[in-house]
């Protein structure tokens, strides 16, 4: 074979490759599956969260809270902490096929005040604001429920501080704040109902309630109620779908 006609067989065969390789990079993402079953995941605007290789891809979200509620029992003194709102920053994330979506998230609870007991009080930093740690979130499926595992890798779930507003505070002196580790991980409901999450939205809700958490402030069980409205920041619909 002549050497023009050998050169020519070669870029024959580069630009076959070639051809190959952008198929393949361009192959369309896996279409979502339907209603929940057993292995909840991310979708958005009907596709999975995953690249053409079925390698996670994420999508950034926000998101703004309600009032919340934290009641524990600090130091044998009952107290409760009431914030009007808040805010809600992270990231979703898809996976394998077959594996649940997961999340990474920072709340940041605002206009706080220590309600009770009332010779007590937050500092003044953690009455402007008390943020959480980051937050893997993990979905699962708990009887008929679509739900959210949020929890800290390492840290606390987040920690409150507690200064005397008068003599008699009980849990600590006037100017002489105590700080407090709150632990454990929250389950969170997505929307009121399964129907509501598998259906293509811009917004979705992330209820907790006193009967998904496992926290603790010391020995003693800590108790948390919010609700959070989070959306994509690509202002793209998203959903709960099961994993195909």
């Amino acid at each position: 074979m002549s050497q023009t006609k050998l050169i020519l067989a070669g870029l024959l065969a580069l630009l076959v490759v070639g051809v190959v390789a952008s198929a393949s990079a361009t192959e369309p993402p896996k279409k979502c599956g339907t209603k929940v079953t057993s292995v909840p995941a991310y979708c958005v605007e009907g596709v999975q969260l995953e690249n053409s290789k079925g390698e996670p891809t994420s999508a950034k979200v926000e998101g703004t809270d309600g009032v919340s509620i934290l009641k524990a029992t600090v130091a044998t003194v009952t107290s409760e902490v009431e914030c009007k709102s808040g805010k809600t920053s992270g990231s979703i994330k898809g996976g394998a096929s077959g594996t649940v979506g997961k999340s990474k998230v920072i709340d940041t609870f605002e206009g706080c005040k220590l309600l009770k007991p009332a010779n007590c009080k937050l500092t003044a930093s953690d009455e402007n604001k008390i943020e959480t740690a980051e937050l893997k979130g993990e979905l699962g499926l708990t009887g008929t429920r679509i739900e959210d595992k949020l929890a800290p890798p390492e840290s606390a779930f987040a920690a409150i501080s507690i200064e005397g507003k008068e003599s008699s505070c009980g849990i600590a002196e006037v100017g002489k704040p105590k700080t407090f580790e709150i632990s454990g991980s929250q389950l969170c409901e997505i929307d009121v109902a399964n129907t509501e999450a598998e259906t293509e939205a811009t917004t979705h809700k992330i209820i907790c309630k006193v009967s998904g958490g496992s926290l603790t402030l010391g020995s003693n069980t800590a108790e948390m109620t919010s609700e959070s409205t989070i959306k994509l920041i690509s202002g793209k619909k998203w959903s709960i779908k099961e994993s195909t």
